[in-house]
Parts: C-alpha cells; sequence; structure tokens
C-alpha cells in the first residue's frame, strides 16, 4: 500500500510552514463566548467575493457570530539552547476575537447534509464543510497575528481588549470575601481601536444566567481563510461540549447587550451593517476545568 494519500483530484498541497513555527499548537486552557445571530441572506452576500466561499443558509437565513477566544500554552525556547537563550516564560496567553460568517466551499454543496442553524450548533453536521468565513480577526499577541496572517490566512490586525469573564477567582475588588454564582455566568469583552485605545469598536455584555446549558459537539471548528491568494481551511478542535445557551424566547435584549463605540475602525462598520436590529439567538461558551487549587490558610497551634 502506498504510504501517501492518492491524488483522486487536481492536485495539491499544503501551505508551506513558516521559520520557527511547528504546527499543530496546543492550547493548554482555554475561556471562549461565542454569540449568535441568524440575519438576512441579502446582508452577507457582498462579503464573499474572491472567498472560494459561499454562505450557509439555514432556512431563509445566515449565521453571524462574533466569539472571543482567550488561551495559553506552554512554550519551548527550543532543543539543546544554552540557557542565556531561554525565555523568561514558560506560557503565553493569546487573547483574540472571530467575527465570523458560516459558509461552504462553492462546488462541494452536495455533500452537506441539509440540516436546521441549532443542528449545525449541536455538532450534527459532521462533514466539517460547513465553517467560519471570518471577516476580521482582531487579536493582541504580534506573534499570533503574524503566524495567523502567513499560514492560515486569517484576516488579524493586532489591538488590544478590556475583559471581564467569568471565573472560580472573581474576588479582586476587596468588597467581597466568597465567590457569587452570577459571576460565573456573565462574560464582558470590549475591542479597543487599534489606533486609538481611548476609543473602541464595540462592548458586549453576555449573561447566561439562569438559563440551562446543553453540550454542544460543534468542535471541531473549520476555520477558512485565504493564503497566498487561495483559500485555505483548517479545523480548531476543543477537547469537550460548549456549553450552549438558546436565547430566542428567553429574552435576548436582556441577554447580549451589544453597544459601539466612536472608532471607525471597518470592522464595526460591517458588524453594524450584519448585525443592526438582529437579536441574539445563541450563546456557546467553554472554559477549562482548573488543574490544580490552593485552598485558604489555617492556623497551627503553637508548641
Amino acid at each position: 500500500m502506498p504510504t501517501t494519500a492518492r491524488k483522486l483530484d487536481t492536485p495539491t498541497r499544503l501551505p508551506p510552514i513558516l521559520p520557527g513555527v511547528a504546527p499543530p499548537f496546543h492550547q493548554a486552557a482555554l475561556s471562549s463566548c461565542v454569540v449568535h445571530h441568524l440575519v438576512d441572506p441579502a446582508r452577507v452576500t457582498d462579503l464573499f467575493e474572491g472567498s472560494g466561499l459561499r454562505p450557509a443558509i439555514f432556512g431563509d437565513h445566515a449565521s453571524v457570530s462574533y466569539g472571543f477566544h482567550v488561551h495559553g500554552a506552554f512554550r519551548s525556547a527550543g532543543l539543546n539552547l544554552p540557557p542565556e537563550h531561554w525565555s523568561p516564560s514558560a506560557a503565553g496567553i493569546v487573547q483574540e476575537l472571530e467575527l465570523s460568517i458560516v459558509a461552504c466551499p462553492e462546488g462541494r454543496w452536495d455533500e452537506v447534509p441539509d440540516i436546521t442553524f441549532d443542528q449545525w450548533l449541536m455538532g450534527d453536521e459532521q462533514t466539517h464543510l460547513l465553517g467560519n468565513h471570518r471577516l476580521f480577526v482582531p487579536c493582541d499577541d504580534p506573534a499570533a497575528v503574524s503566524v495567523g496572517r502567513e499560514l492560515f490566512g486569517d484576516p488579524m490586525f493586532l489591538t488590544g481588549f478590556l475583559v471581564n469573564l467569568p471565573s472560580p477567582d472573581p474576588v479582586r475588588d476587596g468588597r467581597a470575601a466568597t465567590a457569587e454564582t452570577e459571576w460565573m455566568q456573565t462574560w464582558g469583552f470590549r475591542v479597543t481601536d487599534p489606533d486609538d485605545p481611548a476609543d473602541c469598536i464595540f462592548t458586549v455584555l453576555v449573561d447566561t444566567t439562569g438559563l440551562t446549558p446543553i453540550p454542544g459537539t460543534i468542535s471541531p471548528v473549520t476555520r477558512y481563510g485565504v493564503s497566498a491568494g487561495r483559500p485555505v481551511g483548517s479545523r480548531w478542535s476543543v477537547a469537550r461540549p460548549f456549553d450552549t445557551f438558546f436565547i430566542a424566547d428567553d429574552g435576548p435584549a436582556d441577554r447580549v447587550r451589544l453597544t459601539y463605540g466612536a472608532s471607525p475602525h471597518p470592522m464595526g462598520v460591517v458588524m453594524r451593517d450584519l448585525l443592526e436590529g438582529t437579536p441574539a439567538n445563541a450563546i456557546q461558551t467553554f472554559q477549562s476545568d482548573p488543574v490544580a487549587v490552593r485552598s485558604r490558610p489555617y492556623f497551627l497551634k503553637r508548641p
């Protein structure tokens, strides 16, 4: 049996690996919040020109999402390096956000099953031809921006964030001595303007308090981009299901509060065009489990 895959169609190649890069990239911890909207397909059509993709249509709607992710990874300086060339840190933290439209490669629609939007979020589409056509990917790590652009064809740009995410360790202001349930169920993140950090592109507050999560195995998530002038795809595999909250019947205006800042950045313009007047339909969240805990101290009896 040959050791390489048979070329049944037009021969192709893998995108070249950049110097100093060794995919796959393993993430040791993840906190993620994705908000999904259903919109009129006419709003998304012009955003697919030259992409090699076409928008997915669920019933009579296209699906637009924006998702904030913060992930940590352990890093090695390299093999056989002397100590003076070692890294000052063994870990790195990257924050990024993706504004995306669910899409499929042109010419492959006959391979995708006819599914509903809810089935898409639950992971019933196992061809994984449906994926995210990313429009903008703000990120706060220069190396991640460089690799994302050159290897994965991600439309990334460097900027900062302000965040207030749920956490098992939320007490930071000194006003409370114990954790409160609400801190574990609300998500807040703001994308700042890359040229003027005093301005922001948008701010969102997501509240899942009182909603019952449904495990959604949407992973691996297919991500589409354009690298070296050609459409490319990659997969993002998350180790367990996302918590999925359907909010169409639970007051979406209260669950997701999206506001725009004074930034003139094109991302804000596109978001307004896509989402203005459309309520959020679902939220998906993910938080890695803690791997170690240091508990409250106790007094020892004096001898």
